[in-house]
């Protein structure tokens, strides 16, 4: 029986349960402080940090899947080309001015584009031909220190902005090493190699198809040879055709009539 106490007939609320004080809910719970170090991030789920000495600090040392560092490995020529060509651009012949003659303009945009050739030559050579295995690691690491330095305060932004590190050959902030080792590239053309899980299962699929393949090429020479053995022994083209889709072929009709229905076929 609930012994709750009712409001008093005659009010709005006449007949039902009156309030009832309660203790503070939260009065007793312990609230566990969030982490806050990134001691439980990864590269696809980093920990947001509040320093720039803290954000760099903890991406100079996650771990980075070798998957990654592979296919970095792999297709650095194409991620060097598509660095230095979203720094450099593309070439534009520049606006003919009114006043200008054909051969003016002509020596204009020779000019022009010499200059935009000299600009990616001095590309060329900042952003080195082969990617070093040993540095590779850490390149991946500032890159990401650079991308996410938006997680911090803007004055923490801007300090990591002017760090000074070295990776490898070079000492510059995170945005000049990520550049050299032509990260940007990289990210551009495998946006998910940095921001999604390595498939577990993609291997053991690409295995499945190949054996799939095997299977149904397998099947197709038997089939070949189990047809071979059918005209050996005197079944039409028909016949055989009949035999593969699994109907009644009936009696050979011999050697001689079933060569020549392979010849009409």
């Amino acid at each position: 029986m609930n012994t709750q106490p009712r409001a008093p007939m005659g009010t709005p609320e006449g007949g039902q349960f009156a309030a009832t004080s309660r203790p503070d809910a939260a009065a007793d719970v312990t609230l566990v402080p969030m982490n806050s170090d990134g001691s439980h991030g990864s590269i696809y789920f980093p920990e947001r940090l509040h320093s720039a000495d803290e954000h760099l600090q903890w991406w100079s040392t996650v771990p980075v899947p070798d998957e990654v560092l592979q296919t970095a490995m792999d297709d650095y020529s194409n991620s060097r080309v598509v660095t230095i060509n979203s720094i450099v651009g593309k070439w534009e012949a520049p606006p003919k001015q009114p006043g200008w003659s054909k051969a003016e303009y002509e020596a204009r945009a020779k000019e022009s584009a010499q200059q935009h050739n000299q600009r990616y030559a001095q590309w060329e050579q900042r952003v080195p031909e082969k990617l070093d295995r040993f540095a590779v690691r850490d390149a991946v690491r500032m890159h990401l220190a650079w991308t996410y330095r938006y997680t911090l305060p803007a004055e923490e932004q801007t300090l990591l902005e002017q760090t000074q590190i070295t990776v490898g050959d070079i000492t510059g902030t995170p945005a000049e090493v990520s550049t050299h080792y032509a990260m940007p590239g990289f990210a551009a053309r495998h946006p998910e190699a940095l921001t999604r899980l390595p498939d577990d299962n993609a291997k053991v699929l690409q295995q499945l198809a190949q054996l799939r393949s095997q299977v149904e090429t397998f099947g197709r020479r038997s089939s070949a040879h189990y047809a071979g053995y059918l005209a050996e022994h005197g079944y039409s083209a028909q016949q055989i055709d009949a035999e593969m889709r699994g109907e009644e072929t009936g009696p050979p009709v011999g050697q001689k009539k079933a060569l020549k229905s392979f010849k009409k076929g």
